[in-house]
């Protein structure tokens, strides 16, 4: 695990499916694919689009099985993520 530079939160890396590294928020969140536009990673580095599952969309054992984990990437949370933004 890693510290960001920008905002000292915890943060960890995956190498997405096109071989670069992501920072992301450690912890996963269910994610309700089609129903949203937001970008999450999975473990193995590939995209979902959807948006995070309300707490109550997931309540039963079935449900949580059934509903992909994503990670968010940090550029998303980190409140610093414009400075480190490259521009042309």
């Amino acid at each position: 695990m890693s510290v960001c530079k920008g905002c000292g939160r915890q943060i960890d890396w995956i190498r997405t499916a096109a071989g670069k590294l992501m920072p992301i928020d450690p912890e996963p969140v269910f994610v309700i694919e089609g129903d949203g536009r937001d970008l999450f990673y999975t473990e193995e580095g590939e995209q979902l689009r959807g948006r995070p599952a309300r707490l109550d969309e997931v309540t039963t054992q079935e449900a949580k099985l059934e509903t992909p984990l994503g990670f968010v990437t940090h550029w998303k949370t980190c409140p610093n993520a414009a400075d480190f933004r490259r521009w042309g």
